[in-house]
């Protein structure tokens, strides 16, 4: 079921992107810089203490280079998620026309909700001469189910202690009728060799 939420959501954050960059192709009349900014979480499962990893990829979809990029993630709150590695506000000088640019965060959820993954700001200038910033919104992740550890162990772990002891309570079961079977194989085979002599 979750897998499947995962799935549609980036499947529709997909078709999103290829829509906003048709709009921005057809609707482009001026000479600009226009970013279009995906956010995924690459991760099938968000459990508490668990890595997730989120990329957010820019693309520049307009005819000019666009300068002073900036992304700014406010949406992992230290009370949620610790920071394990990556920035959550990243800056690039330029990123040129029809070119793309990725950035990841590793992030460990601290509890064990349902969360709202709410959208990163992007920040830059449209062209060499715009005095003010273009401002946009990088797409949504929605409400992500943050597993508690011990329901996610219980049902995705290997199960191996269960196993050995469903094994070792088996063994006896197993063992003693064929020690039985064995003892009396040994003296009818002991048997028939002395009729045989």
């Amino acid at each position: 079921n979750t897998f499947q939420q995962v799935a549609m959501c980036k499947i529709s954050s997909a078709l999103v992107l290829l829509l906003m960059m048709v709009m921005s192709c057809m609707a482009d009349t001026e000479e600009r810089a226009q970013i279009v900014a995906l956010k995924t979480i690459l991760n099938n499962l968000v459990v508490k203490g668990k890595d997730i990893t989120v990329q957010y990829d820019l693309y520049n979809v307009g005819s000019k280079a666009a300068r002073n990029l900036q992304l700014e993630e406010e949406g992992f709150p230290s009370d949620y998620f610790e920071l394990k590695a990556g920035l959550l506000r990243a800056r690039w000088a330029s990123l040129p026309a029809g070119a793309n640019v990725s950035h990841s965060v590793v992030l460990t959820p601290l509890q064990s909700v349902m969360f709202n993954v709410s959208q990163a700001t992007v920040r830059y200038r449209a062209s060499e001469d715009s005095r003010g910033f273009t401002v946009g919104q990088t797409s949504g992740f929605g409400e992500v189910v943050i597993y508690d550890t011990a329901a996610y162990d219980r049902q995705f772990s290997a199960h191996a202690t269960e196993w050995l002891t469903f094994g070792l309570m088996s063994l006896p079961s197993i063992a003693i009728p064929m020690a039985l079977w064995y003892k009396s194989h040994r003296k009818y085979a002991a048997l028939a060799t002395r009729k045989l002599d």
